[in-house]
């Protein structure tokens, strides 16, 4: 009888354990989702103190922010910001923050930052922490974030969740030493205030809000210039929002490297994961014949086993198989 089912379980083992797979693939990828920070109603903004008097404020227009997010915590948060794309409404003034004085843009074009560890989020401020890289130097740096709360686009329906948050940078940390001083000190502090507010939608998840989708001709003329310059293409639909609009813009979610490097982790750990399940479910079956469990509790116990080492397998990876952009992908 025991040979019998072992001969009868190496026949359906590859195919049983493969529909296992697939029901551990759909388990974690429901775990966190992903999400991209939507540049139309966010701000990415800073201040710092002249002459010891008045503060000089500007802000960022061109970055990239994506995170995943489970029960209000968020993890893999990573970011990139186009130093030319700093505005201080002053165009003189920009030019020479871009310059060697300060940041250098033609050597150093992108501000790099990711989160450290996860962290939780709620309508109360939190802190957490994230390493920011300016020129060649990266520090951690404390952050302070509330959540929100998130809404529904009023056309499409998409939920959006809500940020707002701040922190402070020394400059001089971050090799920006360009300094004159004065007898109250330096003309320009030391101290860079950055605060942010932040609306983000899960990955490839256009919301039709604002210039996405207009309503009417009036309103695509008022804002046509403006989208040009922040938005992308207007769209407009004939009759209704489509259920599931394309991204706003390419992401590195959707970049030639990033997916050869999931497709081939995926691979590997398909694999792996496989194999070893078919060889360990073969032994267990073995093991438990000769301490003569019955064959439906060797069947039972067997399955089980296997199917939890191929979930937590996949858990485990999956910042290598699609949840986020591959680590390797970002260095």
């Amino acid at each position: 009888m025991k040979n019998t089912l072992s001969k009868k379980y190496k026949g359906c083992q590859i195919w049983h354990l493969f529909f296992a797979l697939i029901l551990c693939l759909s388990f974690v990828n429901v775990q966190s989702a992903s999400y991209i920070v939507n540049k139309e109603h966010s701000k990415l903004k800073f201040k710092v103190k002249y002459m010891a008097l008045t503060d000089v404020e500007g802000q960022f227009d061109d970055y990239k922010i994506y995170f995943d997010m489970k029960d209000k915590t968020i993890s893999n948060l990573v970011g990139q910001i186009k130093v030319n794309s700093i505005n201080t409404f002053d165009k003189k003034r920009d030019q020479h923050l871009k310059k060697d004085d300060f940041f250098d843009a033609k050597k150093y074009p992108v501000i790099k930052f990711q989160s450290v560890q996860p962290f939780p989020v709620n309508e109360k401020e939190v802190k957490a922490e994230i390493q920011v890289k300016i020129k060649k130097v990266q520090k951690t740096v404390p952050v302070k974030i509330t959540y929100l709360g998130k809404r529904s686009d009023p056309w499409t329906e998409k939920e959006g969740h809500y940020f707002q948050g701040s922190f402070i940078i020394d400059r001089f940390d971050f090799d920006i030493n360009w300094s004159k001083t004065f007898d109250g000190g330096n003309v320009v502090d030391k101290d860079v205030h950055i605060n942010f507010t932040i609306e983000a939608y899960q990955s490839n998840e256009k919301p039709a809000f604002s210039r996405f989708y207009l309503p009417t001709n009036s309103v695509k003329r008022e804002v046509s210039l403006d989208a040009k310059t922040s938005g992308g293409d207007l769209i407009m639909p004939e009759k209704k929002a489509p259920k599931s609009p394309a991204p706003q813009e390419s992401s590195s979610y959707s970049a030639p490297m990033n997916i050869t490097l999931t497709l081939f982790s995926t691979a590997i750990v398909f694999a792996l994961a496989i194999g070893g399940g078919i060889w360990g479910q073969q032994k267990l079956v073995k093991l438990m014949e000769s301490k003569n469990f019955s064959d439906n509790l060797t069947f039972l116990l067997s399955t089980v086993i296997v199917t939890t080492f191929i979930a937590v397998i996949f858990y485990i990876t999956t910042k290598y198989t699609g949840i986020g952009t591959h680590p390797l992908f970002n260095r």
